[in-house]
């Protein structure tokens, strides 16, 4: 078992965890705005890490500062990476700010600034952190005369300076974490991310099994199993014959892979996995097609000479063929799913002639042999009967689509049913002399001219508030293939006016980019309609 308490706190693995931004699943920084800080500030401990998690408050994020005018959290940044000098305005402030570079972070920092420049008492002190954490502007009016008149007792620093410290405080303060709270929140961020870098497979098991929880269950399962397969980990569909109900690990040829439940499956209940289960175990046999119909997906199907209850209703029987719960029965997924719809029209005793009478044939030779008579006990003795089994087998024979899965079907129904695509991407069918990478490649650190065959999956616009292009739009995109999805794309306003209308949601497109040499961003040059 695991000890948290006595794991390496300087394990170079989990700290690339951080500094790559890697961090979906990371307690506290899973979210876009927590993976994106992270690979800026690239932390290397425990102080670095509590900062990070205290500065992408709303209040550092949001109070501005200096010239020109930059966040708490972006100066921050900019200070560790040397990008800009680290100078605390006033010098009686360094010994307070120097381990964050000169910028206020912590309740504290801001209390000792109290303190130290205004003569405030603990209590005094404890005060300003409430009366700012509760935003209430007659209690803010006092504190800050008393900090006014303190800071003028003591005579550290003039009015002006007073005034522009305490401005920044409350800014700042406003939405901020103690130093205790972030430290314990760092803790528990290095711990998931030890388990990501080296229990990578029980990491995502757990948290793919949680996301039932979540308010957006499918949406939480896309971000997962994107980030699995960036870490190189094989998520596999469901698979009947293991009657798992919820994600498992799974050995296939030696090598682990995660895999989906029966319940993780939208429109499979629990009670259904049970009722399939105990089918199993009174039949004594193993899965195949002809099980799966006229047992499992039978009106009133006969086990150990006994007549038993519907056991998967139409829905869920849908559901675990769609899903690729039954693929290794090595028939299509369109051809099950139409067959089972055949099946499912015959009447209850035209489906247990056929269980009975028609052990080694096939579906089409099954529906053949049928025939609706009192004798055989196979339905009613109309004629309407008759020709409606004569227009199955004719379906049957002559089916009015083809029966073969496309990668286009298969992505739809995973997508739907189990909240991301598996096995395929819409993407799937761009021709190889088009592309030349993947969305993983590019992830991997490839550059150059990069042609992706891709589906556009989110697309968020911005209208520019400064510079050149001030009032122009441009976008930020999500984009997928099979590999997995990337987040980080850019068109700049030229490119969005031009494509716009193919960089929509759903859209399969060819894209033509470049790496952004500063901030590794996939930036649009071209796009090709599909």
């Amino acid at each position: 078992m695991l000890d948290f308490y006595n794991i390496n706190l300087r394990c170079e693995k989990t700290w690339s965890i951080f500094s790559e931004g890697k961090t979906k699943g990371v307690f506290q920084l899973e979210s876009n705005l927590g993976r994106a800080w992270s690979k800026r500030v690239k932390p290397t401990n425990l102080e670095e890490l509590s900062a990070l998690i205290a500065l992408i408050r709303p209040g550092c994020l949001k109070a501005m500062s200096g010239d020109p005018p930059k966040s708490m959290t972006q100066r921050y940044v900019d200070r560790k990476l040397g990008l800009e000098p680290v100078t605390y305005f006033h010098s009686s402030l360094e010994p307070i700010l120097g381990p964050t570079y000169g910028v206020l972070v912590y309740q504290e920092q801001a209390m000792q600034i109290a303190q130290v420049l205004a003569g405030f008492n603990l209590q005094d002190a404890d005060v300003l952190r409430k009366a700012i954490g509760k935003k209430k502007a007659d209690i803010m009016a006092k504190v800050k005369k008393s900090f006014l008149e303190g800071a003028n007792k003591t005579g550290i620093v003039t009015k002006e300076e007073s005034e522009e410290i305490f401005s920044w405080i409350q800014e700042s303060q406003r939405y901020s974490f103690n130093k205790s709270h972030a430290v314990s929140y760092a803790k528990n961020a290095y711990w998931s991310a030890y388990c990501k870098a080296h229990y990578p497979h029980e990491f995502f098991c757990s948290y793919l099994r949680g996301s039932e929880w979540k308010q957006d269950s499918h949406e939480e399962v896309y971000e997962l199993v994107n980030d699995a397969k960036i870490n190189d980990i094989t998520i596999a569909t469901p698979d009947l014959r293991d009657l798992k109900k919820h994600f498992y690990i799974k050995s296939i040829k030696n090598d682990p892979v995660i895999r989906f439940g029966m319940v993780d499956i939208k429109g499979v209940g629990s009670n259904v996995v049970d009722k399939i289960r105990e089918a199993v175990e009174q039949c004594g046999t193993d899965f195949d097609w002809k099980f799966f119909l006229e047992v499992l997906c039978a009106k009133k199907p006969m086990i150990n000479g006994e007549k038993k209850p519907k056991i998967i209703n139409i829905t869920a029987a849908e559901s675990i063929i769609c899903s690729g719960a039954v693929d290794f029965l090595h028939k299509s997924r369109q051809e099950m799913l139409y067959e089972f719809n055949m099946w499912n029209k015959l009447t209850e005793k035209e489906q247990q002639w056929i269980a009975e009478n028609c052990k080694d044939k096939s579906f089409l030779e099954s529906l053949q042999a049928c025939q609706p008579t009192k004798k055989l006990g196979g339905g009613t003795s109309n004629v309407k009967r008759s020709e409606i089994l004569a227009d199955m087998i004719t379906l049957v024979k002559n089916p009015p689509h083809s029966l073969e899965d496309t990668a286009n079907f298969i992505a739809i129904k995973e997508e739907k049913l189990l909240g991301a695509s598996i096995n395929s991407s819409r993407a799937d069918y761009q021709s190889e002399d088009k592309v030349n990478t993947t969305c993983k490649e590019f992830l991997d650190g490839k550059s150059g001219y990069m042609v992706f065959g891709v589906e556009i999956k989110r697309v968020n616009t911005y209208k520019i508030k400064k510079g050149r292009s001030k009032g122009q739009n441009m976008a930020f995109l999500t984009i997928a293939d099979n590999s997995c999805a990337v987040d980080d794309v850019v068109c700049f306003p030229e490119e969005w006016l031009k494509f716009q209308n193919h960089l929509q949601p759903e859209n399969v497109v060819v894209l033509i980019g470049e790496r952004d040499k500063k901030k590794g961003s996939l930036i649009i040059k071209r796009v090709m309609e599909n």
